[in-house]
């Protein structure tokens, strides 16, 4: 619409239109951008939550038997504090389950720490503390990608309504003029795209 009012804008008979047109979509283009941006760190850093999890998880498998040795079998009490369901809790782990069995280990890598050494304990405390780090990375990167886009929905409107200006300034220049009106705008923007054999009503293949 722009390049169009621009086009036919040869003694600035366009200008009441033309200008909030350019003024109001350069914070839409910023905003496109900036959600581009951030919808792709936020991918990342999901990459990076995901990975934490398939680390941590792989950890409590290869660390199972290890940590049963220590505690004198998988029968003990104080091994089923570690895995009070089995394996299976750390095989279909959640994130929101993370924060109470980070928590959890902590405490017992602490009360077990001469039985399963110093390696284990601080590896098991340690999870705690990257998981924090990770997430928060994570939650952070989500409320900003939820700001931008409140931005970009007010950018849009205050296009919108300056193209709905536009239209109707047009259509009382060119009153009653269809063809004329209509070469201002393509209209077929509105409409989801269409396969050709729709258009031309050739049957489907």
């Amino acid at each position: 619409v722009i390049a169009k009012l621009i086009q036919n804008n040869t003694t600035n008979e366009y200008d009441t239109v033309l200008v909030p047109m350019h003024t109001t979509i350069i914070p839409l283009r910023k905003e496109l951008g900036e959600v581009d941006i951030t919808l792709n760190t936020q991918v990342g850093k999901t990459a990076t939550v995901d990975s934490f999890m398939v680390d941590f998880t792989k950890y409590m498998k290869d660390n199972y038997v290890f940590i049963a040795a220590a505690l004198d079998g998988d029968k003990t009490p104080a091994f089923k504090e570690f895995y009070p369901k089995g394996k299976t809790e750390y095989n279909t782990i959640i994130t929101t389950k993370l924060p109470t069995i980070m928590e959890r280990l902590k405490t017992l890598a602490v009360t077990y720490r001469t039985q399963l050494g110093a390696t284990i304990s601080a590896q098991l405390q340690g999870f705690q503390t990257s998981w924090t780090t990770v997430r928060g990375s994570q939650l952070q990167q989500k409320s900003a990608l939820k700001t931008n886009r409140f931005d970009r929905t007010a950018a849009r409107r205050n296009v919108e309504i300056e193209l709905l200006k536009t239209i109707h300034f047009i259509g009382n220049k060119f009153s009653g003029d269809v063809l004329r009106c209509s070469s201002f705008f393509d209209f077929n923007l509105l409409f989801g795209a269409r396969h050709k054999s729709l258009e031309d009503g050739s049957p489907d293949v």
